[in-house]
C-alpha cells in the first residue's frame, strides 16, 4: 500500500501540541491514534481511482484544507461502497462544468459536488483568539482565589502579549482572601479589546485548590447552523447546472449543534402552529419557505446527500434529502438510504428509514478497530 502519509523516522509518543495542526501532528507523532489515522488515509486513498488521488491528497497535505480533503475522501469512498464507479472532476461535459464526482451505478449515473460549510467559524475564531489570554489568567490567579472571566481581549497569531502578562502579574499579586464574601474586580481596556476578571475566594463555592478558573463565560454564542448549511448548498447551483443526470450536493453537516431538523428547515421549511385567543393550539401546518420551496420545472439540484457526523473516529451513514420537484429516480443504492422529503399533507417531513446500515464500515474508521 503506497505511503502518502509515511510513518515518522523518529519515535514521538505525544499528542497534538497547543496550536499544532493535524498535518503537522501526523508528520511527527507515533501514538496509536496517529498511526491509525495515517493507515486510514493511506488505505482509502489507495482505493480511489488514480485520477482522484492527486487533488484529494494535496488537500489532505495542506493544513488549511485538510478537513475538506478528508470529507472529499469520505464522499468518494462512500460512493464506491454504495456500488458506483467514480470519476473525479471529469472533463468534456456538455455543461462545461467539472463536478467533484461522477458516480456511475449499474442502474444510473449521479453527479456529486462535495462541500463542507464552515459552521460556527466565528465561534471557533473567537475562542481560538481568547486561548492565549485565558492561559495567562490561569497562570496568574493567586492562591486561594478563583477567576470568573467576564471579558478577554482577542489576540491573533503572533501578536505580543507581554503587556497583558505584565498587567495581570501586577494586579493579581494578592494575598489569600480574608473573607468568603470578598471579591476583586480587575479590568482594563487594551488596544485589542477589554479585559474584565472577577476574583473570588475558592472556599466560597467549595472549589478545590487546583481550580483557577471557575467560570469560562467570557463570550456567549448562539449557534445558527441552518444558515451556513443553506448557503453551502446554494453555492453549488452554478457548478451543477445543465448536467444530463441527477445532481447531488454532498454536504458535511457535522456540528455540535446541527441536526436533521436544521437541514429540514433550511431545505424544506418550518412547522408552524396557529393559536386561539386562549393560547390553545388550533392546528399545525407547514410553511414551505426553504431553499427547495417554490419554483417550477426540474430542479438544478436533485437532492442533498448529507453526512450528519464526519470524523476520523467514525462517520454516520449519509442521509438523502430529495428536492420536491425532482421527477426522476436515483440509483437503487441511494434509494436504500434514509430519505427525507418535504411534507405533502400535514406539517411533518416524510422520513423513509434506512434499508441499509453500516455503509461506511469498510472505510476502517479508528473507533471500529
Amino acid at each position: 500500500m503506497p505511503a502518502w502519509f509515511p510513518e515518522p523516522e523518529t519515535r514521538d509518543d505525544t499528542y497534538g501540541r497547543y496550536g499544532e495542526g493535524t498535518v503537522s501532528w501526523l508528520a511527527r507523532s507515533t501514538v496509536p491514534r496517529a498511526v491509525g489515522y495515517r493507515t486510514f488515509l493511506n488505505r482509502n486513498l489507495s482505493m480511489l481511482p488514480a485520477g482522484c488521488r492527486k487533488d484529494i491528497y494535496h488537500r489532505l497535505r495542506a493544513e488549511r484544507h485538510h478537513q475538506d480533503g478528508l470529507f472529499e475522501l469520505v464522499v468518494g469512498r462512500t460512493l464506491q461502497e454504495l456500488g458506483a464507479e467514480i470519476e473525479c472532476e471529469p472533463e468534456g461535459l456538455q455543461s462545461g462544468k467539472r463536478p467533484d464526482f461522477v458516480a456511475s451505478f449499474p442502474d444510473g449515473k449521479v453527479y456529486v459536488e462535495a462541500v463542507r460549510p464552515m459552521m460556527n467559524r466565528e465561534i471557533g475564531s473567537a475562542l481560538g483568539q481568547q486561548v492565549p489570554v485565558t492561559e495567562l489568567v490561569e497562570k496568574n490567579v493567586p492562591p486561594g482565589w478563583a477567576a470568573d472571566i467576564r471579558a478577554l481581549p482577542p489576540v491573533g497569531p503572533g501578536e505580543p502579549t507581554r503587556h497583558i502578562k505584565a498587567f495581570l502579574r501586577r494586579e493579581m499579586a494578592l494575598p489569600p482572601p480574608a473573607h468568603l464574601d470578598e471579591e476583586v474586580t480587575i479590568k482594563k481596556a487594551f488596544e485589542q479589546g477589554d479585559l474584565k476578571i472577577i476574583l473570588f475566594p475558592q472556599d466560597r463555592d467549595g472549589l478545590s485548590p487546583g481550580t483557577k478558573i471557575a467560570l469560562r463565560n467570557a463570550v456567549s454564542f448562539f449557534a445558527d447552523d441552518r444558515t451556513p448549511l443553506l448557503n453551502a448548498v446554494k453555492r453549488k447551483y452554478k457548478q451543477l447546472a445543465k448536467l444530463d443526470g441527477p445532481a447531488l450536493v454532498a454536504l458535511n453537516m457535522t456540528s455540535a449543534t446541527s441536526g436533521r431538523g436544521d437541514l429540514d428547515q433550511a431545505l424544506f421549511g418550518v412547522r408552524m402552529s396557529r393559536w386561539d385567543q386562549r393560547s390553545d393550539e388550533m392546528e399545525r401546518y407547514f410553511k414551505a419557505n426553504g431553499l427547495f420551496a417554490g419554483g417550477h420545472g426540474e430542479p438544478t439540484i436533485s437532492g442533498v446527500l448529507a453526512f450528519p457526523d464526519v470524523g476520523i473516529l467514525r462517520c454516520a451513514d449519509p442521509v438523502l434529502w430529495v428536492h420536491p420537484r425532482f421527477g426522476g429516480s436515483f440509483p437503487r443504492a441511494l434509494e436504500e438510504l434514509e430519505i427525507r422529503r418535504a411534507p405533502t399533507t400535514g406539517p411533518e417531513v416524510s422520513v423513509q428509514n434506512s434499508r441499509r446500515v453500516g455503509v461506511l464500515e469498510n472505510l476502517g474508521f479508528l473507533a471500529e478497530r
